[in-house]
């Protein structure tokens, strides 16, 4: 008997490919939070300087969806916080929080911490982030 063998590890698939923008309660969302054990951890390093279109670069870049109500991202105070919420097509959930504040010199700061139940959402949503979050693209 003839044996064939694939290895897939030299398979890749972009996640952008299967998550889709979702929505949650609130709620939910912290106790998912709570609950997924994976967390992949992401600093923040960007030529963006203005919080608000940093944070609308990520959401572009990640086909996530913010569940941080517009009115609690109004004002000008050097901080932004936010969260994302996205789905994938086998019912995984990623969740992501943005945290990010303004230097004096202008750059921006913080984390993104990606948070889901199965590692290669969280693994393969940080890699994403980290090669897009500097801007322009």
């Amino acid at each position: 008997m003839e044996r064939s063998v694939v290895v897939l590890n030299d398979i890749h698939i972009d996640i952008m490919d299967y998550i889709s923008p979702a929505t949650c309660a609130d709620v939910t969302f912290r106790n998912m939070w709570a609950e997924f054990e994976w967390e992949n951890k992401v600093a923040v390093n960007t030529v963006i300087q203005d919080e608000k279109e940093f944070l609308n670069h990520i959401i572009k870049s990640t086909n996530m969806k913010c569940l941080t109500p517009p009115s609690a991202l109004d004002g000008e105070c050097g901080f932004l916080a936010a969260n994302l919420y996205a789905k994938s097509v086998f019912g995984e959930d990623a969740l992501v929080n943005i945290s990010i504040e303004k230097q004096h010199d202008g750059k921006l700061s913080g984390y993104i911490r990606i948070r889901s139940k199965t590692q290669g959402i969280a693994l393969s949503l940080g890699d994403k982030i980290t090669l897009k979050q500097k801007g322009g693209s």
